[in-house]
Order: structure tokens, then C-alpha cells, then sequence
């Protein structure tokens, strides 16, 4: 059943990864993320752990790629990890989840069964139940020239998401910079658009240091 809101009446809670991201990600979203190395997955995956509120929950689910805390990590009373394998086990997993926490799928592209309404009914349920959905893929072979034919590959209607970002890593001499590409932003973020390059080596050696311990 089709329901009108007024703007006015909203007051919708964001979250970053970390205080430089260029865009948030808000309740009633849904976002598309493509990651062109691990390094740059692990970066976004422990900031948003992070940057939750205790009180919020936060679910990392998909076919594989799921992050398990290690290390001092803010939110994780509250993380659950979660495997589902097709679109449809996706959608009743969605079902079950908190109202108005965060969700972030990993490996969106690997799941069976993907299809326009399976996806549809994804955003209608991140709408009815105040989800933050982050969809994810992976992948390290990505064409920089055509980024909207990557994310029609991944993730099939680009035009359902309010964000489509992707994010990569670089690294010379010892120093790490986050790259950030904004495709599509809310309306009220449009000036987020376009190329960002963000120094990260206090997110990245802090990151190392752990995974090598």
C-alpha cells in the first residue's frame, strides 16, 4: 500500500564510516558501494562498525567477506553476522533484522537468484523498517571508464539506489590515500559528487598493525 510522508516531518539519523567521508548514509536508504581492493573494504567496513551508536544495531551479512571483530571496535555488543546465499534469503533475513539499524551486504553480486523484483522489494522493506542498506561488491577488475555499466553488472537498477559510490586505495612511499568516487548522492548531498582523495594513513596503519598481531 503506496504511504505519503511530509518532508517536514522527518528527522532521519546518518552515519560515516569516518569524519572525512564525503556522504552519509541515512535511515531509509539504500546505497551501492564498490570496493576495488580488500584494503579499501576493510577501511569502510571497520569505520562504519566504529562510528555506530551502541544502542544501534549493526548486521554484516552475505555469501562470504563478513568481517568479525578484532581488536578494540566500538558497536560490536550490538554486530551480528549473518549468511545468506540467495536474493530471496536476502529479503527474509531483512525481515528479521532491528527496525532503523544498519545493514551491510557483502558480496551482493555473488548471491543467487538476483533479479529487479527481488531488489525492489529490498528497497521496500529498507523503507517500511528504517534500514540503512549497504550493498557491497568487491572486485578487481573494474572498468574506471564505464563505472555505470559496473554498477548495472552488480547491482541491476542503478536508478533504485540513492547512492552509488566506489572506493579504492593507493599507497607511495609508505603513505595511504583513500579514493572516492560519488556517482549518484540524495538531493541534498549532490555536492558530494565526483572525485575525492582522502589521506588515510591514520585509518590504515592502525588497520595493519592489528591484522598483523
Amino acid at each position: 500500500m503506496p504511504v505519503f510522508i511530509k518532508p517536514s516531518d522527518i528527522q532521519l539519523r546518518e552515519v560515516k564510516p569516518f569524519d572525512a567521508f564525503p556522504l552519509g548514509f541515512s535511515e531509509g536508504s539504500l546505497s551501492a558501494l564498490l570496493f576495488g581492493d580488500e584494503l579499501s573494504k576493510a577501511l569502510f567496513m571497520r569505520g562504519i562498525i566504529s562510528s555506530v551508536p551502541s544502542e544501534t544495531g549493526i548486521y554484516n551479512i552475505g555469501p562470504a567477506g563478513l568481517i568479525p571483530p578484532k581488536g578494540p571496535l566500538g558497536g560490536t555488543e550490538n554486530l551480528y553476522l549473518g549468511r545468506v546465499y540467495s536474493l530471496d534469503e536476502l529479503v527474509s533475513a531483512l525481515g528479521l533484522v532491528e527496525e532503523a539499524s544498519i545493514v551491510v551486504v557483502s558480496g551482493f553480486s555473488a548471491l543467487l537468484n538476483r533479479n529487479v523484483e527481488g531488489l525492489v522489494e529490498t528497497r521496500r522493506i529498507a523503507d517500511e523498517r528504517g534500514l540503512t542498506l549497504i550493498l557491497t561488491h568487491e572486485t578487481m577488475e573494474m572498468n574506471e571508464l564505464n563505472l555505470p555499466a559496473e554498477f548495472t553488472e552488480h547491482f541491476l537498477l542503478p536508478g533504485l539506489f540513492d547512492s552509488l559510490i566506489v572506493l579504492r586505495t593507493n599507497s607511495y612511499r609508505g603513505h595511504y590515500r583513500l579514493n572516492i568516487t560519488i556517482l549518484k548522492a540524495p538531493l541534498d548531498a549532490v555536492s558530494a559528487l565526483g572525485d575525492h582523495s582522502i589521506p588515510a594513513d591514520s585509518l590504515v596503519k592502525p588497520l595493519l598493525k592489528l591484522i598483523r598481531e
